[in-house]
């Protein structure tokens, strides 16, 4: 979550609004961004959501949700909050926090 929020916030660096409005490619890749990060948010279990109360785990996942079910409904405005509101919000819970976070679990069996 935190490596593709980073980078979102990276890849539109010097965009201007009116720039990502006119812009249905840069749209679509945001897109994509909060698709990975309402995924890897799913999957992150309530204890662990616990520790780290500043993300909104519910809206990231239902984000998430809405962009894979009504992506021909995707409002250039409301894509541009979530960048430079709700993006650089999730980002400073999760640097402040992630070092409470297990370590992901050995899957090699």
């Amino acid at each position: 979550m935190l490596a593709l929020a980073r980078e979102a916030i990276a890849q539109f660096e010097g965009v201007t609004e009116a720039e990502f409005a006119a812009r249905r490619l840069y749209q679509a890749s945001l897109a994509w961004y909060l698709l990975g990060i309402g995924e890897a948010a799913a999957r992150v279990s309530d204890p662990s959501r616990a520790l780290v109360p500043g993300v909104p785990w519910t809206r990231v996942v239902g984000t998430r949700h809405i962009i894979s079910h009504e992506h021909d409904r995707l409002a250039p405005g409301k894509l541009w909050r979530v960048l430079r509101v709700h993006l650089p919000h999730m980002v400073e819970a999760l640097e402040a926090t992630v070092h409470l976070l297990p370590a992901k679990p050995d899957t090699a069996g």
